[in-house]
């Protein structure tokens, strides 16, 4: 699965089914079942035992999209291992009508229990087993148009849709089942919907047939093994279109779009063939399946994509975009998605995680080898900057006392959600992974892979397998060193010191401790060490060398022997490819930016901004020296490193900027981009390339905002206005920060069009930008009047909410009525959105920065955020970013004043 953000779906509501449609499958009504009592077998307490087995599943369900009633029959053959008279499934919402349990061909009714909404037990009036039996069970359940998981519905336009999704643990939603990885068995669905609907699922059609009542009857083969998480299925009135067949099989290939949208296809039809091919490449195996499937979800959900073999789903403005209003920055996002979902086909769906521990691994790979196979793809993306990008992301997150550490226990049922940590278990996971590839280096790191994939191949593997490969492979035990970066959280701080001694060779000085920003310090300890792969170049004059150790205990050498003199200059991470922040002593620093660091590579010059600006929060470099790294490597016109430094300069704090300095800082960012964003313009030219119109908007975004460009302001209006006449005027790519630029000083007139826009389109993507945009107003008036759209009847609160969010929750302006807001609505919102997107709710107030809100974020959620799953661990977080922004605000200032007024 892909995350933009992974909030965990809430539960269904506790309703007792009538049948909801005269068509439903007829099936006797049994009654209901006696209250549990003091003789009842309690159910598991959390994971479900091994004593009884699915070997394989049968699955009849009747789904009429415009109906939120289902039912749905299901047969299970069970491996029991000794005698009982109990089975447990889970079982989420459902009604179980009638349920028969057949051994040795005799049948026997089975008295359903429910207890907490998680688990169905089928008792039994006299034992059966040890041997095979089968469990045949009639229910009904609902398919919520709020919800965005288990079984769900959705509308486009007039147009109804009944779509899956059933990760991390669903499908209990949707059908009585073993819902959990371990338990991967063939499935063979059969859907019975309207005649006019068309349905999709996990394999390919083994026989359809229309009845005489108006519906039709559609069975699948079964498929290959699979854990319950990744089965799938949609109904609705569906197109498809047809790309190249794929791989060494010839595999095919289509996308499937709702009703009207086949021309959005496009560049998905372009990507996907030859992503696939590449990864069969990798992996040494065929693609494992017997058809793909790409799906658009008509309307928001709280994930980008999901892996189901031979029916990949995806949030529609991901997957699918009109020809004239496409971006490179999407196509290159779902190019990078695809690659993960098709990654997946092999790491998780051909070779299951045995439990959700491992989610990490799953995820994390995915996301290593999407940028290896993007970048195979097209070279010209620089996916090794996307690479040192993501790293960044994860050391953003990692830095805090209240992270996670990769490999987490997974003991309830908030452990699961949590393990879907975007900048942990897929960022730092990725990072992680790169590292010790290039430790072992590439050939050898996918002989382990492959060797992995052949090991396990349609079975279920641990982390620990894996390494076992890995270490097999390459001929070096990585599990010690691999494990000291999974089971503790935190970033190592490497510091490096040069040494030259007259008749020695040179040698560096090595030291580490946990990386702590201020305001964490007190909350955490540095006394923490790892294995860390340390490698490093240096040079002097034209020649230069490589030299790597293992930094094992708290402090080590690094003897460069390759070195005749001592080097005119070390860079602490070659190739940016360690996973640790690095500090040089001395006047190392001063020796790599002097000249602009010509010497160093893209991705070298990307990590030492990266370390400058932790050690900036660390205030173990002052914030005048951090902004001098950034102006040592100016100007430049590579957009990666641009985008770096554009990252660092927005991340200081506006709160830190005292008032009287403001203006100074504006005119700082207008003299280090403004002469690159006057380059730039608002609209491209003919022949630019593509970096050139990914990297406008981020320029122009900035230095309008912290660089107070009223020009730039007045051109957005204008452009803004011109584009709600003609969407032609602006070029995609520069259609939301012309909007969002537009809004600052928008007033009424302008907030009203756009309002009008978002009710008229029925193009998520442009009704994400318009959100976004509504979502960017400072008169306080107009943020009333956005606010209030959240508890609209007109809009989704889940998309509207997600469009506001960010822009609402970073401006000073609007943060305050925002947070109150969502405080005095919180309960009408959460009835109206994912139950369990409610522990993600604590962000709203991370972004503050005073003792008095901190106190009152935590009064308001203490309490709340411990009805949700991971809703404390969220809440600890966000407190957690106000603290530091206290801290920084005390400890940063001084550098920030220093180097303000020499401006």
């Amino acid at each position: 699965m892909h995350l933009r953000l992974r909030h965990a779906p809430w539960a269904l509501l506790a309703l007792t089914l009538a049948c909801a449609t005269s068509q439903q499958a007829t099936t006797p009504t049994a009654p209901p079942p006696p209250a549990p009592t003091a003789e009842t077998p309690r159910p598991p307490a959390f994971r479900l035992g091994t004593q009884v087995k699915p070997t394989s599943y049968k699955v009849e369900l009747t789904v009429d999209p415009e109906q939120e009633g289902f039912s749905g029959i299901v047969e299970i053959p069970l491996e029991l291992s000794e005698p009982t008279r109990q089975v447990w499934l889970h079982g989420k919402g459902l009604t179980v009508k009638e349920a028969t349990l057949t051994a040795g061909g005799q049948s026997q009714p089975a008295r359903t229990v429910t207890e907490n909404d998680t688990f169905i037990g089928f008792l039994l009036e006299r034992p059966v087993g040890p041997g095979t039996v089968t469990l045949r069970v009639a229910y009904q359940g609902l398919a919520l148009a709020k919800e965005t998981v288990g079984l769900f519905r959705q509308k486009d336009g007039d147009h109804w849709y009944a779509l899956t999704h059933f990760q991390p643990d669903d499908a209990r939603r949707a059908i009585p089942c073993f819902d959990e990885p371990g338990f991967k068995v063939p499935w063979q669905l059969t859907l019975r919907v309207p005649a006019s609907q068309r349905a999709f699922a996990n394999a390919p059609v083994e026989s359809e047939r229309t009845g005489p009542d108006g519906w039709k009857t559609v069975r699948f083969r079964p498929t290959p093994p699979l854990p319950s998480e990744v089965v799938a299925f949609a109904v609705g009135p569906f197109e498809t279109v047809d790309a190249a067949p794929a791989g060494q099989k010839n595999t095919p290939v289509r996308i499937v779009v709702p009703k009207g949208r086949t021309a959005e296809a496009a560049y998905a039809v372009k990507a996907t063939p030859p992503l696939l091919g590449l990864l069969e490449d990798y992996f040494g195996i065929p693609y494992p399946y017997e058809k793909l499937d790409v799906l658009a979800i008509p309307q928001p959900v709280l994930f980008g994509a999901m892996e189901n073999p031979g029916l990949i789903t995806y949030q529609m403005p991901l997957l699918l975009a009109r020809p004239e209003h496409d971006t490179l920055s999407r196509q290159r996002e779902f190019a990078l998605v695809q690659a993960h979902e098709l990654a997946h086909q092999w790491f998780g769906n051909l070779v299951t995680l045995a439990w959700w521990d491992d989610t990490w691994l799953n995820e994390s790979f995915a996301d290593w080898l999407s940028l290896k196979v993007t970048g195979q793809w097209q070279p010209s993306w620089s996916m090794d900057a996307e690479r040192v990008r993501d790293r960044a992301q994860a050391m953003r997150a990692d830095r805090l006392v209240t992270t996670r550490r990769i490999h987490q226990p997974v003991e309830s049922e908030g452990d699961i959600l949590t393990a879907f940590d975007s900048s942990i278990t897929y960022a730092k996971g990725n990072a992680v992974l790169a590292m010790f590839e290039s430790w072992v280096g590439p050939e050898r790191f996918r002989d382990g892979v492959r060797a992995h994939m052949r090991e396990h191949s349609h079975g279920n593997a641990t982390a620990a397998n894996f390494f076992q490969a890995l270490s097999g492979a390459s001929g070096t035990d990585l599990t010690a060193a691999l494990t000291t970066f999974l089971d503790q959280p935190g970033v190592p701080l490497v510091t490096l010191g040069l040494q030259c001694t007259a008749g020695a060779p040179p040698k560096l000085t090595l030291a580490q401790r946990r990386f702590l920003p201020v305001g964490s310090r007190g909350a955490g300890t540095a006394e923490q060490t790892w294995q860390v792969p340390v490698c490093v170049r240096y040079g002097t004059g034209k020649q230069e060398a490589r030299a790597c150790t293992l930094l094992t205990g708290r402090t080590g050498e690094l003897v460069l022997t390759g070195a005749t003199t001592c080097p005119e200059w070390v860079v602490p991470n070659a190739d940016a490819r360690g996973y640790y922040h690095a500090k040089l002593e001395g006047d190392l620093l001063g020796r790599l930016t002097r000249g602009g660091a010509k010497q160093l590579s893209l991705t070298e010059r990307m990590g030492l901004l990266g370390d400058a600006q932790a050690l900036m929060a660390s205030n173990e470099l002052p914030v005048d020296e951090a902004l001098g790294v950034v102006t040592s490597l100016l100007p430049t016109d590579d957009r990666d490193l641009l985008t770096g430094a554009l990252g660092m300069v927005g991340s200081v704090r506006r709160e830190i900027i005292p008032e009287a300095l403001r203006p100074k800082y504006a005119a700082f960012v207008r003299r280090t981009f403004g002469d690159k964003a006057r380059a730039l313009g608002l609209h491209p030219r003919p022949g630019e390339d593509e970096d050139t119109r990914l990297l406008r908007p981020s320029v122009i975004r900035l230095v309008a905002l912290r660089g107070d460009e009223p020009s730039l302001l007045a051109s957005a209006r204008e452009l803004a206005a011109r584009w709600l006449e003609d969407r032609r005027a602006v070029s995609p790519e520069m259609v939301e920060v012309v909007l969002q630029l537009a809004a600052v000083k928008g007033d009424a007139a302008l907030h009203q069009r756009l309002l009008a826009e978002a009710r008229k389109t029925r193009d998520p993507a442009e009704r994400g930008k318009l959100f976004a945009a509504l979502g960017s107003f400072r008169d306080p008036a107009l943020a009333r009047a956005t606010t209030a759209l959240l508890l609209s009847e007109d809009f989704s609160t889940l998309e509207i909410l997600m469009g506001l969010a960010n822009g609402m929750m970073n401006e000073e302006s609007t943060r305050e009525h925002f947070y109150a807001y969502v405080k005095t609505h919180f309960d009408a919102l959460m009835a109206r959105i994912p139950h369990e997107m409610g522990g993600y709710m604590p962000m709203i107030g991370g972004a503050f920065c005073d003792a008095t809100h901190r106190q009152d974020l935590e009064a308001f959620f203490q309490e709340r955020a411990a009805r949700y799953p991971g809703g404390p661990e969220f809440l600890g977080r966000a407190l957690e970013g106000v603290d530091l922004c206290i801290a920084q605000h005390e400890a940063l200032q001084p550098g920030l004043v220093r180097f303000l007024s020499r401006q």
